[in-house]
């Protein structure tokens, strides 16, 4: 599968309320985002499902690409394009593989590339690239080089997460990087749309 260039992760809980969550996804949306993951850590089932619900309407219209972090029941029952996996969430995957669309399964070293693998993932996530404050991995920024030591694990699509900003697209691009997953770099953006631009820019 060919993926977009650039991916935005977030939830409810990187932002005041979930309505302001929602009003921020869709102005990104309906300015070119091509690739949104829902990752949602604070709503209980039946309020993600929702807004899962209400993003995957959204999508459909703004011809977003959308994929459901962590659960693939919800991807599911919200019909969503994909569902993104940690390494403690593989054995769910068995009971949920087809639909949705693709699987995608973050990675943080080789030992957890080949454990992926053995899932037929249609990606993999490698990082953390840099420092980030959105999600605490535990795990030491592993720099531009662990997209370069991924790619000659597999030929899958790498999405590359953690610290990223436009400056550092060329490299991570450069080293094989498929797509950049980016965060807080968009959430407490000033002129978000303007960053989006930026990361969308050839």
């Amino acid at each position: 599968m060919t993926f977009p260039r650039i991916v935005y992760l977030s939830g409810t809980q990187d932002f005041p309320a979930p309505q302001s969550f929602f009003v921020f996804v869709e102005r990104l949306c309906r300015a070119g985002l091509p690739w949104f993951q829902y990752r949602e850590k604070n709503l209980s089932d039946r309020f993600r499902l929702e807004m899962a619900d209400r993003l995957r309407s959204l999508m459909r219209e703004t011809g977003t690409l959308f994929t459901v972090n962590d659960r693939p029941d919800i991807a599911l029952l919200a019909g969503a394009d994909g569902v993104h996996l940690g390494q403690n969430d593989l054995p769910s995957v068995r009971l949920f593989r087809k639909p949705p669309s693709h699987l995608g399964i973050s990675t943080h070293n080789e030992y957890e590339i080949r454990r992926a693998l053995l899932f037929s993932p249609d990606y993999l996530g490698v990082g953390p690239i840099f420092a980030t404050s959105t999600k605490d991995t535990g795990i030491e920024p592993r720099g531009v080089g662990a997209v370069r030591e991924s790619r000659k694990l597999t030929s899958l699509p790498i999405v590359a997460i953690g610290g990223i900003r436009p400056g550092d697209k060329t490299s991570l691009f450069g080293e094989g990087a498929a797509t950049l997953a980016v965060s807080g770099a968009l959430t407490h953006a000033g002129d978000p749309v303007a960053v989006l631009q930026s990361f969308l820019a050839d």
